[in-house]
């Protein structure tokens, strides 16, 4: 082990926005070689979600698997083991970790990420356990100041995140008559997929041909190809690196996103960096932050035809078109390149030894009877297992 402080993330293993933030923080950073950095991926068995697969460039990447039918305290033990006892910075958006810490006296000090209310949430529940809280929203980091002043006061901040650059090809790349939507998430009904077919219905209506383009993986995809059976005017892709998103987004106009619930999606910047107009829903967060009039277009919650209206106004002005494009990439070069903004982070992980808190709650979070140091996990694991 070298003589740099350790500096520790932990999320879990499976394809996401969680995953490509710490991945781009980590790997596009020129400031985290001051630390000896460890990756730890979380995965529960219970969890069928696809993995991470992007290669992390750090000192250690370790798997941490468990399972929810187990004693959670020995989990948290085991996983505490594996954070380490030596100070420094432990970085996560993780309950079990936070537990873990929290439960076992960890040194470590602790930066909690919020990505949404969820989050926030999360935040709340822990209070002072946690040393310092970070959102890539102006939002959410609000949220929990508003939350807890006394205790996160100094201790809340806004850090826009990032992605790599896209291409610019886009910016000579003469356009067809037909406009190329895409859409990009985890196929699922929260990320509003469901909707996608009756904002093309409202086009048919209006006259409008379009391509589709869907990119992602998740439990909504049968049902989706199903909803789209009878049209051809349809792609799924399920890339596993980002470089294979960008070469699919480079292609496309518009990113229609009838999400339900988000904090700051990667998937806008990614649109961003590649110069994709978005079109999404109006919610709080990092949604507003990025997704102004001259880059886009938020719509009321679930008006699929105010999508549509928007679409037809893009297909008939390739002029506006081309210059919300130009606006997206040119926003994405000054305030959302990984490359500036992921060093903003590791400057502040790197005084870790400033904000770690002298008085915390001593209380540990409370479990269930059967996660008990005086139960052996075995017991635990068979009592779940036959319920």
């Amino acid at each position: 082990m070298s003589n740099k402080p350790t500096i520790v993330f932990t999320f879990p293993n499976c394809m996401g926005g969680v995953s490509s933030f710490n991945y781009n923080i980590i790997n596009y950073s020129t400031l985290i070689n001051n630390f000896h950095t460890k990756v730890i991926l979380l995965k529960a068995k219970e969890d069928n979600r696809l993995p991470f697969l992007d290669k992390f460039l750090v000192d250690e990447v370790l798997l941490f698997e468990y399972s929810n039918k187990e004693n959670q305290y020995y989990v948290q033990k085991r996983l505490n083991q594996l954070i380490g006892s030596e100070p420094g910075a432990l970085v996560t958006d993780n309950a079990l970790t936070l537990s873990a810490a929290d439960r076992f006296n960890n040194p470590k000090t602790i930066f909690h990420l919020l990505h949404d209310f969820f989050y926030v949430n999360q935040n709340i529940s822990f209070g002072n356990k946690i040393d310092v809280a970070i959102a890539h929203s102006s939002f959410f980091s609000d949220a929990v100041f508003a939350s807890n002043p006394s205790d996160f006061a100094n201790r809340s901040f806004y850090i826009p995140y990032g992605v790599k650059e896209g291409s610019s090809l886009f910016i000579n790349k003469p356009k067809s008559n037909k406009l190329n939507l895409v859409f990009l998430g985890r196929l699922d009904e929260g990320k509003g997929v469901k909707y996608l077919f009756e904002i093309e219905r409202f086009l048919i209506k209006k006259n409008i041909e379009v391509n589709w383009t869907i990119i992602g993986k998740g439990p909504y995809k049968e049902n989706l190809k199903t909803q789209w059976k009878n049209n051809k005017n349809i792609k799924f892709f399920e890339p596993d690196l980002t470089s294979e998103v960008y070469e699919i987004l480079e292609k496309q106009d518009v990113f229609i996103f009838p999400t339900s619930f988000e904090g700051t999606p990667v998937s806008i910047l990614e649109c961003l960096a590649n110069g994709v107009v978005t079109i999404v829903n109006d919610l709080p967060g990092g949604i507003r932050d990025i997704v102004t009039k001259d880059i886009g277009f938020r719509c009321k919650l679930n008006d699929n035809e105010e999508f549509a209206n928007n679409i037809m106004l893009l297909h008939n002005d390739r002029s506006l078109l081309k210059q919300m494009q130009l606006n997206c990439f040119y926003l994405y070069k000054k305030k959302y390149n990984i490359e500036k903004n992921a060093d903003n982070y590791i400057k502040l992980f790197l005084k870790f030894n400033s904000f770690k808190r002298k008085i915390k709650n001593t209380y540990p979070m409370p479990m269930s009877r059967l996660d008990n140091k005086y139960i052996p996990n075995f017991i635990t694991k068979f009592l779940r297992s036959i319920k």
